[in-house]
């Protein structure tokens, strides 16, 4: 017998020996059963019969012992995991030796040998630590048996007993013959509490006489060495009896720590007494916890109370009592020993929560006072409790010390809660440390925590809807506390208006504009960490970082602060639109500036950003910025945007007319010209500048040319507007006003100037943050300088610090800490200045620029003017001008004499006295330029231009050094997430090269002949690895490209392009050099591309998600492809070998497939894998929870479907495994297959067993099972729009009648497409039972809903306004009818009567042809019988041997 143990503990085993954490937690039950076990016997339990097993004489050979028995013998001898508590004997495994004590005379012979032989092993254990007398285990003795392991336990390690039943049933008292031999336990329990190791004690619903007391109490009784530390009591006696041993019992135990009493049993005055004496008497007792209880005021005021006071509890819980109101005030301000309170759901009146309140402001000395409210429907009075609490407690010099914690049934609480903590979050309720949130939804638990520590406040928004999101953010407007804010998995939900999108992401970084507190963010598992809005949000709190340090510097200084005054207008538009001439008559209109020489100055094109001063003075300080339209200076524009939409509008000037030399020679454009050229500047400002909030660039249309063109009406260019603006809504504010007008004329722009001006006096007045005036004035006096003196565009910064000296004297008061220490200020002012565009600082240069125009236009667009050869005037006489020197490169480097040529030529037209120094530091520390030695080139790709011939431009293609057969290639793709709207701008590649090189050289230490460049690609050569970084030629994505070694897995390769390149594109993407407006996706290029090196337009590639989505899908499909029955003997590469195709690329490969696991990271498909476990893990709960819903309508206990779904803990399971391998990266295919499997055979399981409790309550009978009745109808009109409930159904109304597919695999029940339906018209005789159809119907779909099938059903068409409809059935009252027909046996007339004429109109119909479904049979019994089922869930069934015909 000994040598027949497994070597693996069974489940059942583990099921009698595990150890129990609380006195609430049940046992797990493991679903599976090993095939080499004995067939599982009837449960005793539920028959209360023992099975006969014929007994074995001694000369037979004895039968095999069950595994489980096994396992549990060695584990008692110690050969095992140690058994920590008292076997539960009540398992199918152990009934035949240990049945219901009745029983125990009918064992004789091998029976009662094996139950000896366990009862030996038990008394010889040393390991026990739990006993539990509550079940299966202590129950299934004898009198006897129990004495001589009682006995052995005296002497044994035994730490924690528990004793009681259930209190749902009378289990506990039918359990025991008589009072004696309860009596004689309690004794015998009292010998082993006279054992010293004994910490715990817990009676639970048991209710003990006062006999049983005394004897509980005589083992503690004089034990001056008793170590019992927690005595916990629930409904424990039957009258006040027996308060007198208990009491005895808190007196005889010297270290006792914990009191708990629960439940109603009663008290009377002289008990409470002794009970309360006891209290104070035991200087050792840190917390005490009622519960439920009726004397718990009078206990409550009579022991902590007062001067005669227990005074060593810091810990006091209550818990659901009443009455309490003039108690806990009197508690908590009398007694300082109270450092924790929890007051969990207490029945008080508002008022009484108001006057404790004030308590807890004024008296109370407790550090922590926790209140947990549950609210359910219509339970206002608890929310004015909650309210009045708050309320009353804050205080404005007292520290906080209420943990409020929410659990909510329903919107409306949820509304009232965000509301309260919007209060707490303005500073307007002070009395709150803690706030916590929760609300059960079907998907999922909604949660919000705050708290304020040491540090300052955190919020946690997790797993919320985007409304929720969006209703929190705007009450941290004000709040200069918070510092961490966690929105981990918000907007993660099935439904589109509930996940978070760029209305959420606006609302949120309109948050960050005005509040610099917030250090940290996380988004991690919501949309913004896929879709690239998360490096978005991380530059926007590095950039208010650099704010939050000059602003408290600026507060520091005591400066008085005003509202802003600056903005600008940006002019842009294709060349010679007239956008120069808009902005010389806004001048002269502002200005009254006269323009000398008006015909010659037409002529003259715009290079690079001429910047101007529309209005300067004590209100606003508008400046113009107007961009040249040749893309040649697109580059220069994009380095010198602004970063931010605050206060900018841009004017997009269209000409109807194509460029042209000769103006009387000038074509008329085509219509649809305006699009595309308003589309092209709307995707520029979309992608240069950063999300602000709400207040997104402002963009007026302005159509010249009127002298030239007439036209009659604009709605084509309004139809074109209104088109674009619902493409970039979120993105840019387009006016849909289109100002049609002659440039030249005054009376013709006024309109447009004055729209202008609204703009930004709505700009600056209601979306303004407050600025110091001293800023404000010394803008001022810059452009005013400036004006006056073109000739000193650089200043040193001592000359700077010079000019502001003055007015930091005027500014700054003498008490301030910064009144004779300017260098502090200063440097916030330079900060600042240089964020709204008064000055340009480069950081590690001797100068500022005070003049931006001399950087945009003088240098830099004369520069480029220069550099690409481009004739800035249309008079041949000014060719003189023009360089006669070509600078052109295939590469991007020109030598350095060609630098010094274009520098020189630049100075000799210019001669503004900046030296050579200055230009290249300038250049260079604007990532424009670098310099390579060996041979000296410079790297100005922005300044040149290619060479013309095609056969030069071609002349450099990408080539691998160093690859062989044997070398491994990676691809991965950065791109634009919506290419519609965004794309890179043409300085931004340029600029992440310099910012690469500067990056891996200056800190990362690479050597600089690893980083080669040229014009459109990037070469790194380091670690092994040989790495292309190649701008797309639609500056819409970035391909990088890696060839690595055999000996480097594709998994390091990807985390070192990861770590190295990407994280640094996406970062530099963000910033304010990159393209901040653009939000970044990654996609995964074909590997035979990669190595082909493949011209990047033509290369193939897939975004990441997309991949893992199908991949998903296809994991899915073959998952409901498979009969549960077959699912264990799936193997790895049957369920993960879904190859993704890659179509021809004509002229270089043919169509090839890949496998998604070789594409993807291991780290992708952990998440492909995770999805697909938590969608079983949802499906799952909506099951159950369907499934409540069944068993609540029939008024019955939820058994069999809480053994279903509840015991399975498949959702445990998972945590648990995921808990156990937190530190490894990644688990193995082989776990993750068996996970899936193991929770695709739940839903199986458990979507079988709700279908066939949804048969039960729509009353489809075995009856109409047998005659093969298709149970799944419901009812249209004539147009086939579903019946409800409440529509009225007349005579002569047509309704159609139809079937759904009753498939139970893969999509589940679902509408068949196209289905005709019977058509039938309704008279008096045949309305009740169509009726009493739709009923059934109306039931099926509402379970169906409950269960989170709703989106399989198929219903959109069949319903017009579904959310409608969901919530109707939702709302349905099921009649008293249903339940006691259903409840007596399924004896229900009108629905009987409706599946009979069901039948009797079905007798003569063509199933195929009317509905459309087929019968057939699922090849096992158990999976269903018969099904009607439409031809591709047929189809699909046979091919998976899940049905036959």
């Amino acid at each position: 017998m000994e040598g027949a143990g497994a070597t693996i503990v069974s489940d059942a085993a583990e099921h009698a020996t595990r150890g129990m954490d609380s006195v609430d937690e049940e046992p797990e039950t493991s679903n599976v059963r090993e095939t080499e076990e004995e067939p599982e016997t009837p449960d005793v339990s539920e028959t209360d019969e023992e099975p006969e097993t014929p007994d074995v004489s001694e000369t037979d050979e004895e039968p095999k012992l069950p595994s489980a028995v096994q396992d549990l013998i060695r584990c008692l001898e110690g050969k095992g995991k140690p058994v920590t508590r008292f076997p539960d004997f009540s398992s199918s495994e152990f009934r035949k030796f240990f049945p219901r004590r009745e029983l125990i005379s009918t064992m004789t012979g091998w029976r009662s040998q094996v139950r000896l032989r366990v009862l030996e092993a038990i008394g010889d254990c040393n390991t026990f630590e739990d006993l539990v007398i509550s079940g299966g285990g202590i129950w299934r003795l004898t009198a006897s048996e129990r004495e001589i392991v009682f006995r052995r336990f005296m002497s044994r390690t035994i730490q924690r007993i528990y004793v009681g039943g259930n209190k749902w049933s009378s289990e506990w008292s039918s359990e025991w013959s008589s009072d004696e031999e309860v009596e004689s336990l309690c004794l015998q329990l009292g010998g082993i509490l006279n054992c010293s190791s004994v910490r715990e004690l817990t009676i639970f619903n048991c209710r003990l006489s006062a006999r049983c007391w005394l004897n509980l109490a005589s083992g503690l009784s004089g034990n001056c060495e008793s170590k019992l530390e927690s005595l916990d009591l629930e409904e424990a006696w039957e009258d006040s009896s027996a308060v007198k041993h208990v009491a005895d019992m808190i007196n005889s135990a010297p270290l006792l720590q914990k009191l708990g009493l629960r439940g109603s049993s009663k008290m009377d005055d002289e008990a409470v007494g002794m009970l309360s004496q006891a209290l104070i008497q035991r200087s050792s007792l840190k917390v005490l916890f009622l519960r439920k209880v009726e004397w718990g005021a009078a206990l409550l005021l009579k022991a902590l109370a007062g001067d005669d006071r227990n005074r060593s509890i810091e810990r006091l819980e209550l818990q659901q009592m009443a009455g309490l109101g003039d108690c806990l005030r009197e508690v908590l301000t009398s007694n300082p020993s109270l450092k924790e309170v929890v007051l969990e759901d207490l029945w008080m009146r508002p008022e009484d929560w108001h006057q404790l309140g004030k308590g807890i402001r004024d008296n109370a000395t407790a550090e922590c006072i926790t209140v947990p409210f549950t609210l359910r429907n219509h339970d206002e009075d608890r929310w004015k409790s909650i309210e009045a609490l708050a309320c009353a407690a804050s205080s404005d010099v007292k520290d906080p010390t209420v943990d409020l914690s929410l659990k909510l049934k329903n919107d409306h609480h949820l509304v009232l809660s965000v509301n309260l903590l919007g209060r707490v979050l303005r500073g307007e309720i002070k009395s709150l440390q803690s706030f916590n949130i929760s609300v059960g939804r079907m998907e999922s638990i909604e949660r919000i925590y705050w708290e304020n520590g040491s540090r300052g406040e955190r919020l946690s928004i997790l797993n919320v809807t985007k409304a929720v999101l969006m209703s929190v953010l705007p009450c941290l407007r004000g709040n200069t506390s918070l510092y961490f804010l966690d929105l981990s998995s918000a907007g993660s939900f099935r439904y589109d208006d509930e996940r978070l999108d760029d209305e959420a992401f606006r609302c949120l970084m309109g948050l960050l504009q005005v509040n610099l507190t917030i250090q940290e963010i996380d988004v991690f598992d919501t949309p913004w960490e896929k879709d690239g809005k998360a490096a978005q949000i991380q530059e926007a709190l590095q950039q208010n970082q650099k704010r939050a340090v000059y602003m408290s510097v600026f507060r520091e200084a005591k400066l008085t602060f005003g509202d802003a005054k600056a903005g600008r207008l940006f002019l842009c538009g294709s060349p010679l639109a007239g956008k120069t001439k808009v902005r010389q008559t806004l001048m002269r209109i502002v200005k009254g500036k006269s323009w000398f020489g008006n015909k010659v100055e037409q002529l003259w094109r715009t290079q690079g950003i001429e910047v101007e001063w529309l209005q300067n003075d004590d209100k606003t300080q508008i400046s113009i910025w107007d961009l040249a339209g040749q893309g040649i200076f697109r580059t220069l524009q994009t380095v010198l945007f602004p970063q931010s939409s605050n206060f900018c509008i841009f004017l997009f000037v269209y000409s109807p007319f194509y460029e042209e030399t000769d103006v009387s020679s000038q074509k008329k454009k085509p219509d649809s010209c305006f699009q595309t050229e308003l589309e092209a500047w709307l995707s520029f400002i979309t992608s240069t500048t950063r999300v602000t909030g709400h207040n997104r660039p402002q963009v007026l249309v302005v159509i010249t040319h009127k002298d030239k063109v007439k036209y009659h009406s604009l709605k084509w260019a309004h139809s074109i507007v209104e088109t674009l603006t619902k493409r970039f809504t979120n993105f840019v504010d387009l006016h849909q006003e289109c100002f049609y007008l002659d440039a030249r004329k005054k009376k013709e722009v006024i309109p447009l100037k004055n729209h202008i001006f609204e703009i930004f006096k709505n700009l600056l007045s209601e979306k303004s943050p407050r600025v110091p005036k001293l800023c404000s004035r010394l803008s001022f006096l810059l452009v005013t300088n400036t004006k006056n003196n073109r000739k000193s565009p650089l200043w040193q910064i001592k000359t700077f610090q010079n000019f502001c000296a003055s007015e930091l004297t005027d500014f700054i008061p003498s008490s301030s800490a910064h009144a004779d220490d300017h260098s502090k200020i200063m440097s916030a002012i330079i900060s600042y200045l240089n964020d709204v565009g008064s000055i340009v600082y480069i950081p590690n240069f001797d100068y500022i620029i005070v003049d931006p125009n001399w950087l945009t236009n003088t240098l830099l667009g004369e520069l480029v003017t220069l550099g690409q050869n481009f004739q800035t005037h249309k008079s041949m006489s000014f060719e003189k001008t023009m360089s006669h020197y070509s600078y052109a490169s295939n590469d991007g480097f020109v030598s350095e004499s060609d630098f010094d040529q274009l520098i020189e030529e630049f100075r000799r037209k210019q001669p503004h006295g900046v030296n050579r120094q200055v230009l290249e530091d300038i250049l260079i520390n604007l990532d424009l330029c670098f310099k390579v030695e060996d041979p000296s080139q410079y790297f100005i790709p922005s300044f040149i231009p290619e060479p013309a011939s095609t056969e030069e431009q071609n002349s450099e293609k990408l080539a691998w050094k160093t690859g062989d057969k044997n070398s491994k290639y990676v691809g991965i793709r950065i791109q634009c997430q919506d290419e519609t709207t965004m794309s890179f701008t043409a300085a931004f590649f340029p600029c992440f090269q310099m910012f690469m090189r500067r990056k891996l050289i200056s800190e990362k230490h690479f050597g600089k002949e690893t980083v080669i460049f040229s014009r459109h690609y990037l070469r790194l050569l380091f670690d092994g690895y040989e790495i292309y970084i190649e701008q797309g030629t639609s500056y819409k994505y970035v391909d990088v490209l890696m060839l690595g070694s055999q000996h480097k897995s594709r998994s390091e390769a990807l985390q070192y392009m990861r770590t190295y390149i990407i994280d640094e594109l996406i970062s530099f993407c963000a910033s304010s050099k990159g393209c901040p407006g653009v939000a970044l996706v990654m996609g995964v290029i074909q590997t035979r591309c990669v190595e082909m090196l493949i011209p990047s337009d033509l290369r193939g590639a897939i975004l990441i998600e997309d991949l893992k989505s199908d991949y998903i899908r296809r994991i899915n499909d073959k998952l409901e492809d498979i009969a549960a029955d077959r699912l264990r003997l799936v193997k790895e590469e049957q369920l993960f070998n879904y190859q993704h195709s890659w179509p021809s690329i004509r002229g270089h490969t043919p169509e090839i497939f890949e496998k998604a696991r070789d594409l993807l990271s291991e780290s992708d498909v952990e998440e492909v894998v995770n999805e697909i476990q938590q969608k079983h893990i949802q499906q799952l709960e909506s099951f159950r929870q369907a499934l409540n819903s069944v068993s609540n309508d029939l008024n019955q206990p939820c058994t069999q479907s809480g053994n279903r779904v509840g015991n399975s803990s498949y959702s445990d399971r998972l945590d648990r495994s995921n808990s156990d391998k937190q530190d490894e990266r990644l688990r193995s295919m082989e776990s993750m297959l068996q996970q899936i499997l193991t929770g695709q055979l739940e839903v199986q399981s458990t979507l079988s067993f709700f279908m066939s409790e949804m048969d039960r309550f729509i009353q489809y009978s075995h009856e109409l099972q047998q005659a093969k009745t298709p149970k799944r109808p419901y009812v249209t009109t004539d147009v086939g729009v579903i019946y409800r409930m409440k529509a009225a159904l007349n005579a002569g109304t047509i309704v159609r009648l139809h079937f759904m597919c009753e498939y139970e695999y893969g999509s589940g029940i679902h509408m068949v497409k196209d289905q005709e339906g019977l058509m039938i018209h309704v008279d008096r005789e045949n309305c009740e039972w169509i009726r009493n159809t739709i009923e059934i119907s109306c039931k099926i779909m509402y379970y169906a809903l409950k269960a989170g099938l709703d989106k399989t059903l198929n219903l959109g068409q069949a319903i017009p306004d579904w959310e409608d409809f969901k919530s109707d059935i939702v709302k349905l009252d099921f009649s008293n009818r249903d339940r006691r027909a259903l409840l007596k046996g399924g004896e229900s007339r009108e629905l009987n009567e409706a599946w009979f004429r069901i039948q009797q109109t079905l007798a003569p119909i063509n199933y195929s042809a009317i509905f459309k479904l087929y019968q057939v049979k699922y090849a096992r019994q158990e999976l269903g019988g018969h099904a009607w089922v439409c031809e591709e869930c047929m189809v699909k069934g046979r091919s998976s041997s899940i049905l036959t015909d």
